[in-house]
């Protein structure tokens, strides 16, 4: 038995369970139990559900729409070690699954991060989407499952400013407390599990697996992505000097710590991109050609400068202590 309890959030995902469940047949048997967070469907979603996944111990939940409020409320229920996010649609392999675990257990990590390949809804595969965590594996050369220091968990959250470290949940295992002392945020728009790698970045343990064993499912969002209240999230700089100075307060890092990565000047270079890029995509959404622009040009080179300058703090923290 796997020291595993799984999450499955639904919303009218009844024409994908069918090969959702087929995925999961492989290895669901081992899991301790299995939460369903229903969010109202209207499909008959739940109804397949009840019929079709057999389980000993599975329980069924309802929660308003909102995908990061569904995932914490069927993760409070989770009483085994580690969880699994069974994101509809998206699939695990069974020894995927238990190296996720291994790694976890064996490296002492909160959260096992991995990448998936990409499909589309007939099954077809898509062209691979470059990730944090492929220029996290290639930097850091991880050949194997490795754990991170929190300095480096730091710098490559901090350093792509695009993209998430924690990439899709469905190809990442958690450890059941991380994720109940630190629930994802839920006011911003499908930004929850990125918003939660950047506050909580040197206070859990990551660990890192470089095998690919799960695929994500490239579909048109539901409304359940995000609840009614949903607003859109701060920008990375804010965010992360907001939770320098907690991480500071409660210990997690020291001002020594902060200095060897050059974290005041990493954070003032990300500053720097995020508004180069956002005058350089308000230029290119104008109805003039942004090529004819020469402040245009001026804030893409001062984009493309800043980051370029950014991605050389990602070895400041390296090689360190895993």
């Amino acid at each position: 038995m796997l020291p595993l309890g799984v999450v499955i959030p639904t919303k009218n995902s009844r024409p994908y369970l069918p090969a959702h469940l087929d995925g999961l047949r492989s290895w669901l048997d081992q899991s301790e139990q299995v939460v369903v967070v229903d969010s109202f469907s209207t499909d008959g979603t739940v109804e397949y559900l009840r019929e079709h996944l057999a389980h000993p111990r599975v329980s069924f939940l309802t929660h308003p729409p909102g995908l990061y409020d569904s995932w914490n409320h069927g993760i409070a229920h989770i009483r085994s070690p580690f969880v699994f996010m069974a994101t509809t649609g998206d699939l695990i392999t069974r020894p995927g699954l238990e190296q996720l675990l291994h790694t976890a257990q064996s490296l002492d990590c909160d959260v096992v991060i991995s990448k998936p390949t990409f499909r589309d809804p007939a099954g077809r595969a898509l062209p691979d989407i470059p990730w944090p965590i492929d220029d996290l594996i290639a930097t850091l050369r991880i050949t194997q499952p490795s754990r991170l220091h929190k300095l480096e968990a730091m710098l490559f959250a901090a350093t792509h400013a695009t993209g998430a470290l924690l990439g899709s949940s469905a190809s990442n295992v958690y450890r059941t407390q991380t994720l109940q002392k630190f629930p994802f945020p839920t006011t911003f728009r499908g930004a929850g599990d990125g918003i939660w790698g950047l506050l909580h970045a040197p206070e859990i343990r990551w660990g890192v697996v470089p095998e690919k064993f799960s695929s994500f499912l490239v579909h048109p969002p539901t409304d359940s992505v995000q609840g009614k209240s949903a607003s859109p999230p701060p920008s990375q700089d804010k965010i992360l000097r907001e939770a320098t100075e907690q991480w500071l307060a409660n210990g997690t890092v020291t001002p020594a710590e902060l200095q060897s990565i050059k974290w005041t000047q990493c954070l003032q270079t990300l500053t720097e991109y995020l508004s180069q890029k956002n005058a350089f995509d308000d230029f290119r959404h104008q109805s003039f050609p942004w090529v004819l622009n020469p402040a245009a040009i001026i804030a893409r080179w001062r984009r493309n400068r800043a980051r370029q300058q950014l991605h050389t703090f990602r070895l400041l923290g390296s090689p360190l202590p895993r």
